[in-house]
């Protein structure tokens, strides 16, 4: 099965940088995404926002980069084993601007 997700976003929000008991950075964001989709051959307006995280040494670059316009590209997961809602696990993030 597949599971690759990529598109751009907006940085809405990000927390505070942490770290795992094994000493590896973990940063959590929102992500906005705003854009024009055809739909059935109709223009649809998709709007989301997700949670994300990066780990690792990418953490430490984007954790004072809110505002940003990034493209992304990650895998969806279960939040936890407690709370099924899917978060992007992101695996590459770029500067678009």
């Amino acid at each position: 099965m597949d599971n690759a997700v990529r598109f751009g976003a907006r940085i809405k929000e990000a927390d505070t940088l942490r770290y795992t008991p094994a000493g590896i950075a973990v940063l959590g964001l929102v992500l906005e995404h705003e854009s024009w989709q055809l739909e059935a051959g109709e223009p649809y307006l998709a709007k989301f926002e997700i949670q994300a995280k990066i780990i690792g040494e990418q953490a430490k670059i984007w954790q004072n980069k809110v505002g940003s316009m990034v493209e992304v590209a990650g895998f969806l997961a279960a939040y936890s084993q407690k709370y099924r809602r899917p978060i992007l696990h992101i695996q590459t993030i770029e500067n678009k601007g």
